[in-house]
């Protein structure tokens, strides 16, 4: 049988608690690593601020049910960051986040941008190969604060072409 999948780029905040259950279902696995995610502290409304500042919410909806969602915004250099891509347990090797990475990036290039960026935890090694084989690269490491307070080791990463620029 055949699933129906959309894939939203812009929810609109009518849909922040939506967005913010698919995120804490696909984020809460972080708790038991003992460096849980920031993504467990947002709420709708917390999302809904984001968003009336420049944040946009995408979602993926299997006959549709949310079952993924990224936040995106244009960063300074010239690309459309994502973060908080994250996929419902049950829906993981779908192709469900290969599906919003490349809409994302269409979008991105529809709208004048260098392709897309993002920041990914170090020790993710199979998200990192996800959007290594997507076209992105590690262009830098460092440490990024979490909204826990936690602070966690994270690769950049940039479309391959982009980062050649």
């Amino acid at each position: 049988m055949s699933r129906g999948v959309e894939v939203v780029l812009d929810a609109g905040p009518e849909h922040a608690a939506e967005a913010v259950a698919v995120m804490h279902r696909a984020f809460a696995e972080y708790a038991a690593t003992g460096l849980p995610s920031g993504a467990m502290t947002e709420t709708a409304h917390t999302l809904r601020e984001e968003m009336a500042g420049g944040t946009r919410v995408a979602l993926l909806r299997v006959d549709g049910r949310a079952v993924a969602m990224a936040k995106h915004h244009p960063a300074a250099d010239g690309s459309r960051y994502f973060g908080r891509l994250g996929v419902v347990p049950e829906e993981r090797g779908n192709g469900h986040a290969a599906t919003l990475v490349r809409a994302l990036r269409a979008d991105a290039w529809a709208a004048g941008l260098a392709g897309l960026s993002c920041l990914v935890r170090e020790d993710e090694d199979g998200n990192i190969a996800v959007y290594q084989g997507l076209g992105m690269t590690v262009v830098g490491r460092g440490e990024r604060r979490s909204r826990t307070g936690a602070l966690i080791r994270v690769v950049e990463m940039r479309d391959a072409e982009a980062s050649a620029d």
